[in-house]
């Protein structure tokens, strides 16, 4: 006599289901879905950002940028009320699977009005004048050089990615009469309107919507770099993607060889793609995701195994190196190119990682940040950001995407402590500073994954209790309030975070602080029609520099980091 057992599927856990939005390897009706998803969420950002345009205040008086900013704020709270009625009213009366749709929407929407109220907040502080941030300096005034050599010749040659200039030469051939300046302008506005779609649509790969939207706002929103969006943009979907690609790996062994294969040639194409729009997060991810990637191969199980696992790194390391292998080389040729820019994060403390100095009046000035902390000279902020990672690792060392973020944060916290190390010895910053933005993201990122964690853990013991009731007789589910709340307060500091971090940029003298500046310098030169930007100060303004017409040749190394010291220490 046989007996057979039969097993009970398992149950699958409310925040961490099989991934609602895993856009590899879905059905075509399922991936249909998610770019309607996604459609909605870009479409949000945008258009709330365009919105902008008919916010009519001066953006050089402090009144002016009060109100403009609480304008932005009233139109995101009239348009979120809405959403969270109907997520209300179906959390109360609606059928299950209604009330699953309207959360997901009202979640790519939220996602897109946090990003879009970044754009909107440039726009305002742009009012009047069709230059980008910073004008025709810094970053962008290189930018758009490179732009009008490859408007003028067709190619550049630059250890710098090329994609961001190629675009912006194309964009400014086909929408803005050739000025690439311009062009500018219009591209920061929609990556940065994005940015916010972009964090939610990429942890939609693993979580359902509700927690990627919490882990893409909690991560996404404080450290997107308003006057270089490009650079954030690729780390928000980088850190991520590296995940999704550790998990195709372990799951490879599974797979059938020629949708491994496919598999990796996608996510290596998508890597470059995103390498060539900006590399630095790459090299201070390689080790980590180096190490990840050995430690999940499948060294035990079989020869076969092993074989499909080869094949999905061959396929994304062809792919790779056929879309990004030539700059690859450029860059590696590069390696003994000496970067002595000597800015105010040079020399702040290294293991400081809270906040920047750059949006704070005076904060600037080398050796007045960071801030005191205050639990034994740490913040709360770095306290909490290291228990958010302690509670991620301890909750979630078997899940790809917080083992590959953990992995990034402590490849660039040791890259970061080398260079720095070596920095008196070699005369040499190295872009160390920017290892800050990956080292914050992550964090940020594993902080959200801990709340995600923490949550399941907590529904799993709250799961024998009786569900409160919508009506008698009716049992209301944890997750539809839950739904209520979670994006209440998505909404709340979506407005917030986003007011926030565009204050700093509203425009005023350099003197009062760096980012402000930035817009300012785009009120005082003068349009391509010849007239001044209608806020210029007392009404004048330059003209614009002409830009360059060929590769300028590289400055004179002076071997020294020149006076990289406190001002009263300066020779």
């Amino acid at each position: 006599m046989s007996t057979v057992t039969t097993l009970a599927p398992r149950p699958r856990a409310g925040g961490l289901r099989a991934p609602a939005a895993a856009f590899l390897g879905r059905p075509p009706r399922r991936l249909l879905s998610a770019l309607a998803e996604a459609a909605v969420s870009c479409a949000a950002a945008l258009l709330f950002a365009y919105w902008a345009v008919t916010v009519h205040v001066n953006p050089t008086t402090r009144v002016g940028q009060v109100s403009g900013l609480a304008t932005l704020q009233f139109r995101l709270t009239a348009v979120g009320l809405p959403l969270l009625a109907a997520v209300t009213a179906t959390a109360f009366h609606g059928r299950g699977r209604l009330h699953r749709r309207v959360v997901r929407v009202a979640c790519a929407v939220i996602a897109g009005l946090a990003s879009g109220f970044l754009a909107a907040g440039i726009l305002v502080a742009l009012s009047g004048t069709p230059w980008p941030l910073a004008g025709q300096g810094d970053d962008n005034g290189h930018l758009a050089d490179w732009a009008a050599i490859i408007i003028r010749t067709g190619h550049l040659t630059d250890i710098y990615p090329p994609l961001l200039p190629h675009l912006q030469a194309w964009w400014a051939v086909h929408f803005t009469g050739g000025e690439p300046s311009l062009a500018m302008k219009q591209l920061q506005t929609l990556m940065i309107a994005l940015s916010g779609p972009a964090g939610y649509l990429s942890w939609r790969l693993f979580l359902r919507p509700l927690p990627a939207l919490g882990v893409g706002l909690l991560s996404t929103l404080p450290v997107v770099l308003l006057y270089k969006p490009y650079s954030t943009l690729t780390l928000i979907i980088l850190v991520p993607l590296l995940g999704k690609f550790v998990q195709v790996l372990r799951r490879a062994p599974r797979r059938p060889l020629r949708q491994s294969v496919t598999l990796g040639a996608v996510l290596g194409a998508a890597l470059a793609l995103l390498f060539l729009l900006y590399a630095g997060w790459h090299v201070w991810s390689a080790p980590g995701l180096l190490v990840a990637v050995l430690v999940f191969l499948p060294w035990r199980s079989g020869r076969p195994a092993l074989a499909r696992a080869g094949a999905f790194l061959g396929a994304a390391g062809l792919a790779f190196a056929v879309l990004a292998g030539k700059y690859t080389l450029v860059l590696l040729g590069a390696t003994g190119t000496k970067d002595r820019w000597c800015s105010p994060m040079v020399l702040v403390d290294p293991g400081y990682i809270a906040m920047s100095p750059y949006p704070y009046r005076g904060a600037g000035e080398m050796g007045a940040w960071p801030p005191p902390g205050e639990f034994g000279g740490v913040g709360w902020f770095s306290v909490l950001l290291l228990l958010g990672m302690g509670v991620a690792l301890a909750l979630g060392l078997h899940r790809s995407p917080v083992v590959v973020t953990a992995a990034c944060f402590l490849s660039a916290w040791a890259i970061r402590f080398w260079i720095s190390s070596n920095m008196e010895r070699d005369q040499a910053v190295q872009l160390y500073v920017r290892t800050f933005h990956q080292l914050q993201y992550c964090g940020l990122v594993l902080l959200g994954w801990a709340a995600v964690l923490a949550g399941r853990w907590l529904h799993r013991r709250l799961g024998a209790l009786p569900e409160p009731a919508a009506r008698p007789g009716r049992p209301l589910h944890r997750s539809r309030i839950a739904a209520v709340g979670v994006l209440t307060a998505g909404l709340l500091f979506g407005g917030m975070a986003a007011s926030a971090t565009v204050d700093a940029y509203m425009p005023q003298d350099p003197k009062y602080g760096w980012l402000s500046g930035q817009a300012w310098y785009a009120h005082q030169i003068r349009k391509p029609d010849g007239a001044c930007p209608k806020y210029a100060q007392d009404g004048k303004c330059a003209d614009p520099r002409p830009y360059a017409t060929h590769q300028a040749a590289p400055a004179a190394d002076t071997g020294t980091m020149g006076t990289c010291d406190y001002p009263w220490k300066r020779d």
